[in-house]
């Protein structure tokens, strides 16, 4: 017999007085559905819950936004706890016998990431300085890949989360030049912690046999727990290389002007997608260029060179290692990840993760293989566990850059 049931528990889910102090009320048997979500774009994890009231616990309690929130689920003999803070009430409706509302959870660190800043100057590893700016926060790191640049920076009383992000841009592994190569980390936040995530070193660490795979069977009941790895739904392809929107952001070539303020000279550097595929590593096998696409630019970028601003000795001839030449490698690595987004709906899994690669097996048309170029692996980039309402599920939005070669 599987091990795997259909349905989770709720062990707990309570709300504390404004205060913080006093005895918290249980509101597990009130809920109305509960979402939570992880997104590697977002900097902070989200909870949203359905409840409806039949206590009046609304004004009693009161339930306002800045209260404590303690929940913990379980399914399928894994747990997922998060303590949270209320950040806001919506869709509140009251009748003569009970009150509906939403909640909206947000972590302690994304109301930290508006009252605090960083102010001191950095230095050294990329990599390193975020793992610092979060730690000073009160944050934890759960995976931080190591970037091979450094870069002197002053924090310009910027948001930490905020720096997080734009440093993140900014990491490269290994060597690259101004004309070619691959750049930018993601930095986001799961149930576990943050994240500074080496796109290209995920990839090349995945396999179909060391991540999970799913498989989408046509006329198979989803329900049955045997077939716990089985999508539950067809899945669709929302996005699909939408060439407008890459031509947009650069992304097969780009022209970048650098004017250096001291000598008062402008130079000129060709950043190209086609020479830089041999170093990044991509998803699957296929990745065509349309024809003629990349004989011209599409997007012209013209920076401040940053000579001699953070050299301790000042000196005007010492470039700081920013490499104002990233910011090419970086949108166009991006836009190639998210060139593709399928959306898939599968049984509960709390093991789940934004970031996490897994390996879809999809049938070809008018056959049952699942070696046709629609499989493959995919990054987790959005995610959705949903308890209670009308079902359980974990939603999620899959991203990759490229197809699998047809077999």
């Amino acid at each position: 017999m599987s091990k795997f049931q259909i349905g989770s528990k709720i062990l707990g889910f309570e709300i504390f007085p404004p205060d913080g102090e006093g005895t918290p009320l249980d509101f597990s048997l009130q809920t109305n559905g509960i979402n939570f979500y992880e997104d590697v774009t977002d900097t902070s994890v989200h909870l949203e819950v359905g409840i409806i009231d039949v206590f009046g616990r609304y004004n009693k309690l009161p339930v306002r936004s800045g209260n404590k929130v303690v929940i913990e689920i379980e399914s399928n003999g894994e747990t997922i706890k998060q303590e949270m803070k209320i950040s806001n009430i919506t869709a509140y409706v009251a009748t003569a016998k009970r009150e509906m509302y939403n909640i909206i959870c947000e972590p302690q660190s994304a109301f930290d990431n508006h009252t605090t800043r960083i102010t001191k100057k950095y230095t050294g590893n990329i990599s390193d300085n975020i793992v610092s700016i979060v730690n000073d926060m009160g944050g934890e790191m759960i995976v931080s890949d190591s970037s091979s640049n450094t870069l002197a920076f002053c924090g310009g009383y910027r948001r930490p989360l905020l720096a997080c992000t734009w440093l993140a841009k900014k990491c490269i592994n290994g060597d690259m030049s101004e004309t070619k190569g691959s750049a930018g980390f993601l930095f986001f936040q799961t149930q576990d912690g943050f994240n500074l995530l080496d796109i290209d070193k995920t990839f090349d660490a995945a396999d179909k046999d060391n991540v999970i795979n799913y498989e989408y069977q046509i006329g198979k009941n989803t329900l049955d727990v045997s077939n716990y790895y089985t999508l539950s739904a067809q899945p669709t392809l929302s996005v699909n290389h939408n060439l407008l929107q890459q031509l947009s952001v650069g992304h097969f070539k780009t022209a970048n002007w650098h004017y250096n303020i001291i000598t008062r000279k402008a130079t000129f550097v060709e950043y190209s997608y086609r020479d830089s595929q041999g170093q990044m590593k991509s998803s699957a096998d296929e990745n065509i260029i349309p024809d003629g696409i990349d004989n011209n630019y599409s997007r012209l970028l013209l920076q401040i060179t940053d000579n001699g601003a953070m050299a301790p000795s000042g000196d005007s001839k010492t470039k700081n290692e920013e490499s104002y030449f990233r910011q090419a490698q970086s949108t166009s690595r991006y836009a190639s990840l998210f060139s593709q987004i399928t959306k898939v709906v599968v049984p509960t899994n709390l093991n789940l993760r934004a970031g996490m690669i897994i390996f879809l097996k999809l049938p070809e048309i008018n056959s049952t293989y699942t070696t046709g170029p629609q499989s493959g692996l995919y990054m987790i980039s959005k995610l959705c566990h949903q308890f209670g309402g009308d079902k359980d599920y974990t939603g999620l939005e899959l991203v990759r850059d490229s197809y699998q070669e047809l077999s």
